[in-house]
């Protein structure tokens, strides 16, 4: 997000209870410079994060879809699948489909 969104990604991180804001200094081509809200620990993610939004849906159907690949790629995480070939495989496959804007009729 934007600076003039950063207090956004602060109110999540104070509401979800866990995670960091940070500034992404972006040198790719049509990226911007940007602020990011990220939680890595494993736990937090397993027992906050998709808890929360599991609970409190995510409005946007392109989020959501998004995030239940999240939550399919965590489980596998959980399972240590990410450690074989076949697992990691998986889990670069379902990444590829998030964040993918939805078309539709308006």
């Amino acid at each position: 997000m934007q600076e003039r969104d950063r207090e956004l990604l602060e109110k999540v991180k104070n509401t979800i209870g866990c995670g960091g804001v940070y500034f992404q200094k972006e040198l790719r081509a049509n990226h911007c410079q940007c602020y990011r809200y990220t939680v890595s620990a494993e736990r937090d993610i397993q027992e906050i994060v998709i808890p929360f939004f599991t609970k409190y849906p995510l409005q946007s159907a392109s989020k959501g879809a998004s995030f239940e690949i999240f939550r399919r790629i965590a489980v596998l995480v959980k399972e240590k699948r990410h450690l074989t070939p076949e697992g990691l495989e998986k889990i670069l496959k379902l990444k590829s489909r998030m964040n993918q804007k939805t078309v539709g009729l308006a």
